[in-house]
């Protein structure tokens, strides 16, 4: 059953930069009132009710949201002639003791912090967002390079409105660390032929990465409690009845249905309001229970 996640009003300014693809410089700040901030941003966020979005901002723009809200970021001083402003919702990943990767992985990879980076997205495109500067380094011989695609099968290709062909993994690791590749390869391989992808799987991909083993043992502790292994997190309403045999089962499995559909949507902690409203849609629901699957299970036919 879904417990409500509680949420932050707090925002992140920072300087990202677009040659080494990260930020360099960061600033938190608090909004007590979501109308101010959004009528601040303008037009930019008439269909952003929460402010969710990540937001660029030009100097005018930045000028007047450090003044309103007291955020400071000494910008004039960048090194950097190529970065761009951004503003957005602080991320639950800045709850973790010490520096995640993601988003820093081109100076941690040259500085030897970070042992490898798996970038995966489905294609088409046929690259992801800022890969010219990964590959820059790899030409300039200090990181290695490998690239795998995996198609679909049709009844994968086709969602929605999009059409995937596959999806396409891309590797980097320093010179001296090109093993941690095929490694990576044969967890994942692992993780498909004994029930998928669980928190053992994901401290051996953790080591791999460069991650220490405190820093692990918090991710995986966090991870457990969120749900974050197992595959993508999903939800469905379930009546009275339904949630109390989940119960006797331990939480163990979905309860058995007596229509031909299973009304699922994918699960966000922090869109209570269309969570309430995928319950309502049955007057029988009683609850929306969270669960994980692989997207293959959930779109296969």
């Amino acid at each position: 059953m879904l417990r409500s996640c509680p949420r932050t009003n707090h925002f992140i300014l920072e300087a990202f930069d677009r040659n080494f693809w990260c930020a360099v410089l960061q600033s938190r700040f608090y909004v007590p009132d979501l109308d101010s901030l959004r009528s601040a941003l303008g037009k930019a966020a008439d269909n952003d009710p929460e402010l969710d979005d990540c937001y660029h901002l030009g100097k005018k723009r930045l000028a007047a949201i450090k003044g309103q809200f007291d955020a400071f970021l000494d910008d004039d001083h960048l090194e950097s002639d190529d970065f761009v402003i951004r503003l957005f919702r602080q991320p639950w990943l800045s709850e973790a003791p010490y520096l995640i990767h993601t988003g820093y992985e081109p100076p941690l990879l040259l500085d030897g912090r970070k042992k490898l980076a798996r970038m995966y997205h489905p294609y088409p495109p046929s690259k992801f967002d800022g890969e010219d500067r990964f590959d820059y380094w790899v030409t300039k011989g200090l990181l290695h390079r490998e690239e795998v695609l995996q198609p679909f099968d049709s009844s994968l290709r086709k969602q929605g409105a999009r059409t995937w062909l596959g999806q396409r993994t891309v590797y980097y690791a320093p010179k001296g660390e090109e093993w941690r590749i095929p490694a990576s390869k044969l967890i994942w391989d692992a993780s498909a032929k004994s029930g998928g992808w669980n928190e053992h799987f994901e401290r051996l991909e953790g080591m791999l990465y460069g991650y220490e083993d405190w820093q692990n043992d918090w991710w995986i502790t966090v991870g457990l409690e969120r749900g974050r292994f197992g595959g993508a997190q999903f939800c469905c309403r379930v009546t009275a009845s339904g949630l109390a045999w989940i119960e006797a089962a331990g939480f163990r499995a979905l309860p058995p249905i007596d229509q031909p559909v299973l009304a699922v949507t994918s699960y966000d902690p922090e869109a209570e309001a269309d969570l309430l409203a995928f319950m309502l849609e049955d007057p029988e629901s009683a609850a929306i229970v969270r669960f994980n699957a692989f997207g293959r299970d959930i779109y296969a036919p």
